[in-house]
């Protein structure tokens, strides 16, 4: 069937940012799986990054953000402000989608003044809730809730978010819709360790030995440390346990320090970022993820696709995937002893751990990539 163009309603996607993250993830799989016979899609960001690449080869056409890169200073906003407002009024946008918090706060400005027809601010985690002084929190929140107030309506990527934006006049204009995740063909147990042994070979000597993981950015929110410290208590009484980080970030140092300082370099093993990493899950025994704040939590929802049992924290929208002693065990943020304690009890009963994961895999099989964008279109259409 041929595409009726001028029935086709324009979706303008705004992100900051080019590189490959979980805001340039929920950009690509929506504007590749929006229903071409109703939209056309544009993509609007800032530098030359992986996402550029992905949606040329998807054939989805973009537009290169020349200004807005460093706004921290007035004419800076003012020069980036001045670029959306020419690029809206070129592509005669029918709806604005807003994603990251800068780009969120001056294109729902400047869609107001274009009087862009729809609106909507995807919220895939709130700033105010990063380790910041609480000065700089309560402005980072007011700046939000400027954003929500002026798009028509916000999307939330867990019920959490929405409860923080506590603030009157905005909860009503939020809708919680959760991503999906489609990871493709993953490898099996014994090729997935294969393949991560090629990339990392450190690991070959202990190759039968059982994995722990965890991929996040190494980020001093997702409070690597604390996992360290449990698993230095626990190494200890499980000799054959490793701990196998997938990721990278500004937390490099110190943890390779703390690694250091404990005697675990041939325990804990740092390697990087892993292109498709989720692909490679099946190789690892237990997930876990201890972080002091998570939106959602893409990285769990991958792990429970994945049939792995998993540690977590029961913060942010961690508890919209996991649901304690039925799909996952969460724990306090910042504790040692639970971390601990929890991931020796999956270590030492079987029978728990298939439970659990198998609830989780169960529980996560509808939220497909399907279904999220599905459900964003009928926002559009509204």
């Amino acid at each position: 069937m041929e595409k009726n163009a001028t029935a086709l309603k324009k979706v303008l996607y705004l992100i900051t940012k080019s590189n490959w993250g979980g805001a340039q993830r929920y950009v690509y799989d929506l504007a590749t799986n929006l229903d071409q016979n109703k939209f056309d899609v544009v993509v609007a960001l800032g530098g030359d990054g992986a996402l550029v690449d992905m949606l040329h080869n998807a054939g989805i056409r973009t537009i290169e953000l020349k200004e807005m890169k460093n706004t921290t200073s007035a004419k800076q906003l003012w020069r980036s402000g001045h670029e959306l407002y020419q690029i809206l009024k070129t592509e005669k946008v029918d709806v604005f989608h807003l994603n990251s918090s800068v780009a969120g706060l001056i294109g729902a400005v400047v869609g107001r003044m274009y009087r862009v027809p729809t609106i909507i601010f995807s919220t895939l985690g709130w700033a105010f809730n990063e380790d910041r002084p609480y000065w700089q929190r309560i402005i980072i929140k007011f700046l939000q809730y400027l954003t929500v107030l002026l798009s028509h309506r916000t999307i939330a990527i867990s019920t959490a978010l929405v409860t923080q934006m506590n603030w009157p006049g905005v909860q009503a204009k939020m809708k919680v819709i959760y991503p999906g995740r489609a990871i493709g063909v993953m490898y099996d147990r014994a090729e997935a360790r294969e393949k991560i042994i090629d990339f990392f070979p450190r690991l070959l000597p202990y190759e039968s030995d059982t994995w722990l993981v965890c991929i996040a950015e190494l980020h001093p929110i997702k409070r690597h440390r604390v996992l360290v410290d449990a698993f230095a208590q626990l190494v200890k009484r499980c000799p054959t346990l490793r701990l196998i980080y997938i990721g990278e970030g500004s937390e490099r140092p110190a943890l390779e320090t703390q690694i250091h300082t404990l005697g675990l370099t041939e325990q804990v093993f740092l390697t990087g970022n892993i292109p498709e990493a989720a692909r490679f899950l099946k190789a690892f025994d237990i997930f876990a993820l201890v972080s002091k704040s998570e939106a959602y939590g893409y990285v769990l929802l991958e792990a429970g696709l994945a049939g792995l049992p998993v540690v977590a924290t029961n913060v942010g929208g961690i508890p919209d995937i996991v649901t304690d002693k039925i799909s996952g065990l969460l724990i306090s943020p910042d504790s040692v002893q639970e971390t601990g304690m929890a991931l020796e009890t999956l270590l030492n009963d079987a029978t728990l751990r298939k439970t659990l994961s198998s609830n989780l895999k169960e529980n996560l099989s509808g939220r497909t990539v399907k279904k999220t964008t599905a459900e964003t279109e009928y926002l559009y259409e509204a």
